[in-house]
């Protein structure tokens, strides 16, 4: 991150990278970027040796937060770094440890070993002038700095003592704060411009929509004090644009910087086509950030210099061509395709420049992963960063509860380990037989921890809650670390990188394990489980709020937007959100009623104990219905299987049928939804997931859809996590499988029934395929303005005779609009 500098205020915050001469920094190496070096490497070297000094130095302390704050030409400086390691010296001075890694009869180069040693000394003069300038201590205390450098491959570990002078130390950091006070003056001209561009930003449409007027007020008021928003709106209101208009505005107004962050790649493209309608003029830079696997202009994704002519040299590409100046100079917002194009053709890695594009823009489109997942998270999130100058909006966040379980449940699989065993065994060299048996033992560890809790357990069951082998797993760690340490030192001499290498995926599992060991509290799970004849250790994380709200409440204001977020105190805890901070709005349908009906079908069911039953009928009532509709359908299941099942059956008469498949790619979906786009006669059915990619977050505009068949409440399968949830959230909320099973089945239906009705000319029917909607909860969870006068009962009906009858009075002259069809389906209780 860069420094952060408060004008009003006249404070700075810094970090002792920020205090290096960034010259020198450019000369350091791609790797030390946090690529494959320093992400691989350095974790495992730094982790060998600290547990040793840990264990043979009661002194020892590792990677120690510091904090200094100090007054420079009128400007409060507070400055924070992390050293690798702090011990007493024998003469009882505090020693500051800097440990680097060097190869095997390697040296530091000369630009190597100046920064290395400055970060060393900057350390030791911050513990200086807090314990001899600060009041820590009566006495003076000694402070000295070393170089560590270990030898990669072995425990050779040598030490190269510094001297401190920390007169000639507290001069450099006063000429470094004097250039960045001089850098931060000409961007602060920029920020004037950006704050006249805030005062005169408009909303790019001629009119608002209703409701989007009330969502603009609620969310500018909302960031101008700094306040949490939920927004539950419709599908098709325009809650994008009526959340980032005043949200990009206010950021312009009080120079913060906005992230838009998104589950889904569709919702991406619609945030980056706001941005550039209210970017019309140029007022600010934008861009969005694609994942770094998409990003990447090798053939193998090897972040390494040696092995990859994107990464060697980096910097003085940057340099050279001037890439990321030209780029911000050329565009208001960047599209990934842009930042490719420009960075292949200069040699340079395209994600590392996104990267440092990033850095400069003030609004970023991403992916929830880069501000929640831990390891993938950018800088600006990371668990020390200050938020307090962000506004996140993040749009559909009734997604981020499940996400957030996800990043915080890792996975330890004997499979896994028993590949990586396998790949070893190919190998002729000390080191791959070393790794295989050190993986072997991981296997047969979980297998041993899996069967034995297992066999204890009710006959027949395949996963529970038990012990895991937790002392073990630590003590497997040093070895794990060595092993990598030596595995990777010889793949670089024998120039043997591959991409997806088995046990390079395996330790990073291990260490994702341990560290989900190390953050598991009341609100996880342990769990062993056989899946697909594999035993596996499982870490589940419950509650994810803690993890995301840690994020949520160090950001200046949050915007969440859905058009799900019911019972809205649910979604707030389990977010994670401060209560006392966090507001709501709920804003009613817009969209005339007359414009569409709302069916259920009462005479079938898709629980799990009468679906065998019901599925014929189901195929019959749903090719009925997709017959009645002069148009593309889309049907969606709860289930691949259940989709295969009722697809067996269905024989429409009118429909060409396209099946989405597990295994489809980008393209075949693309490929699908270009099919549907330009089917003249309107005659395809595609049978799909609910809450898949065709479910939710997509928009099918015009005559590319004109029905929706959901089938079931969408109700998620049994397992030992819902299980876990649903007992979790009795005890929490009193609700358990209301919680666990009703509320995310019926935000699937909402959020399908919602790629109908999307503006106020579009009509439709919606639906519901199964007896259950009639009864509570699953009647409560519908949306009130489906329901009419006589409530839920009113709604029962042939939906194939509906659809015939709408449909019939639409396509009258006096109706003079288009129609649309949903037909929502069933699925089963568990």
């Amino acid at each position: 991150m860069p420094p952060r500098l408060d004008a009003e205020h006249l404070r700075i915050d810094l970090s002792v990278a920020d205090l290096l001469d960034t010259a020198l920094l450019r000369h350091i190496g791609f790797g030390n970027r946090g690529g494959y070096e320093r992400l691989w490497l350095g974790q495992a070297i730094h982790s060998h040796y600290q547990e040793g000094a840990l264990e043979h130095d009661p002194s020892y302390r590792r990677e120690v937060v510091l904090v200094f704050e100090f007054e420079h030409r009128g400007w409060q400086v507070r400055l924070q770094g992390r050293l690798d390691g702090l011990r007493k010296g024998s003469d009882g001075a505090l020693v500051v440890e800097e440990i680097k890694s060097v190869r095997r009869g390697g040296q530091l180069s000369a630009t190597q070993r100046e920064i290395y040693e400055r970060q060393a000394l900057l350390y030791a003069w911050m513990l200086h002038r807090q314990h001899n300038h600060g009041g820590e201590s009566e006495t003076p205390v000694d402070i000295a700095a070393e170089l560590v450098l270990i030898e990669i491959g072995s425990d050779e570990v040598v030490r190269e003592p510094l001297k401190p002078d920390f007169e000639n130390l507290e001069a450099q950091v006063k000429r470094r704060l004097n250039q960045i006070l001089r850098t931060f003056e000409g961007e602060r001209q920029a920020g004037f411009k950006r704050r006249a561009a805030g005062e005169t930003l408009r909303f790019p449409y001629r009119e608002m929509r209703p409701g989007q007027e009330a969502i603009v007020a609620a969310v500018d008021g909302a960031v101008e004090r700094g306040e949490h928003l939920l927004v539950q709106a419709t599908t098709g209101i325009g809650k994008t644009v009526a959340a980032l208009y005043p949200a990009v505005r206010r950021a312009l107004l009080a120079e913060k910087k906005v992230y838009v962050l998104t589950a889904k790649t569709l919702q991406q493209d619609m945030a980056t086509a706001v941005l550039k309608l209210l970017n019309s003029s140029n007022d600010f830079k934008a861009m969005r950030l694609r994942a770094k696997s998409k990003m990447c202009a090798n053939d193998e994704i090897l972040c390494h210099e040696e092995y990859c002519r994107f990464a060697k040299d980096y910097f003085a590409k940057l340099e050279s061509t001037q890439l990321v100046p030209r780029l911000l100079a050329e565009r208001a917002t960047l599209d990934p395709e842009a930042i490719y194009a420009a960075a292949k053709q200069a040699e340079a890695c395209p994600f590392e420049v996104s990267l440092d594009l990033e850095h400069k823009v003030q609004v970023t489109v991403c992916d929830y992963n880069y501000a929640f997942d831990p390891y993938v998270a950018l800088g600006a999130f990371a668990a020390e960063a200050d938020l307090s100058d962000t506004i996140l909006v993040i749009d559909e966040i009734h997604n981020l509860v499940e996400r957030g379980r996800g990043y915080w449940s890792p996975e330890l699989d004997a499979a896994a380990a028993r590949a990586a065993a396998e790949a070893m065994r190919m190998g002729r060299e000390p080191v791959h037989q070393q790794i295989e048996d050190l993986c072997l033992e991981l296997a047969l560890l979980i297998e041993r921890t899996v069967h034995s809790a297992l066999e204890e357990g009710p006959p027949g069951q395949q996963a529970m809650e038990a012990a895991l082998p937790e002392d073990a797993l630590w003590q497997l760690r040093p070895r794990f670390d060595a092993a990598f340490i030596d595995y990777l030192e010889f793949q670089r001499q024998t120039k043997s990188f591959r991409p997806d290498d088995p046990f390079v995926g395996l330790y990073f599992d291990v260490l994702r394990f341990l560290n989900g060991l190390l953050a598991a509290d009341a609100a996880f799970s342990r769990c062993v489980e056989m899946r697909g004849g594999e035993a596996r250790l499982r870490i589940f994380c419950r509650d994810p709020s803690r993890f995301l709200g840690g994020v949520l409440n160090r950001a200046h204001s949050v915007i969440g937007l859905s058009a799900t977020l019911s019972p809205t105190a649910f979604y707030r805890d389990l977010l994670g959100f401060d209560a006392s901070r966090t507001t709501s709005l709920e804003i009613p349908n817009p969209f005339p009623v007359e414009n569409r009906r709302v069916v259920v079908d009462s005479t079938v069911t898709t629980t799990w104990k009468e679906r065998p039953l019901h599925v014929a009928r189901i195929a019959e009532r749903l090719g009925a219905f997709t017959d009645a509709v002069p148009g593309n359908c889309l049907a969606l299941f709860p289930s691949y299987d259940f989709l295969a099942q009722v697809g067996e059956l269905l024989k429409p008469r009118t429909k060409r049928v396209l099946v989405q498949r597990r295994a489809d790619n980008d393209a075949g979906r693309e490929a699908i939804l270009e099919t549907l786009r330009t089917a003249l006669l309107g005659d395809v059915l595609l049978l799909a997931v609910a809450g898949g990619v065709f479910a939710e977050g997509v928009d099918y505009p015009g005559e590319m859809l004109r029905a929706v068949a959901v089938v079931g409440p969408c109700l998620p399968g049994i397992s030992l996590e819902i299980e876990l949830l649903k007992t979790y959230y009795q005890e929490r909320f009193e609700r358990g499988f209301e919680y666990s099973f009703v509320v995310p089945g019926m935000t699937r239906v909402v959020q399908a029934a919602g790629r109908l009705i999307r503006s106020p000319t579009d009509v439709g029917v919606i639906a519901l395929f199964d007896r259950r909607f009639l009864q509570p909860p699953y009647r409560d969870h519908l949306p009130a303005d489906w329901l009419e006068a006589g409530g839920a009962a009113a709604l029962v009906g042939d939906p194939s005779l509906v659809a015939r009858d709408f449909f019939s009075a639409c396509d009258r002259p006096a109706a003079g609009v288009t129609p649309r069809v949903a037909a929502l389906s069933v699925e089963d209780e568990r």
